[in-house]
C-alpha cells in the first residue's frame, strides 16, 4: 500500500513539474507573440505614415502636371493663332521664378 502511495505521489510530482514547465513555455510563447504583434503594429504605423506622405507628394505632382498641361494648352493655342493670323501673339505671363 505504501508503494502505491509513493508511486502515486511520484506520478503527481512528475505531472506537476511537466505541467509547470508546459505553462512556462506557453507563457514565453505568448510574450513572444505579443512582442511580434507590437513590432508589426509599429511597422504598419510607419508604412501608413509613408503612404500618407506619398499620397501628399502625388497630389502635389498631379497638381503641377495639371498646371503645366493648362499652360501648354495656352501656348499651343497661341501658336495656332499665330500660324493663322501671321502675327506674333503676346507671350502669356510666365511665372517668375519658374516653378
Amino acid at each position: 500500500m505504501v508503494r502505491v502511495l509513493i508511486g502515486a505521489a511520484m506520478v503527481a510530482v512528475i505531472a506537476g513539474v511537466i505541467g509547470w514547465r508546459w505553462s512556462v513555455v506557453r507563457q514565453r510563447e505568448a510574450l513572444q507573440q505579443q512582442q511580434q504583434m507590437a513590432d508589426m503594429q509599429h511597422q504598419i504605423d510607419r508604412k501608413q505614415a509613408d503612404l500618407d506622405q506619398l499620397k501628399a507628394n502625388l497630389a502635389r505632382v498631379q497638381e503641377e502636371e495639371n498646371r503645366l498641361a493648362a499652360e501648354n494648352n495656352l501656348l499651343n493655342e497661341a501658336i495656332a493663332k499665330s500660324r493663322v493670323s501671321g502675327k506674333i501673339p503676346e507671350v502669356p505671363p510666365l511665372p517668375y521664378p519658374p516653378k
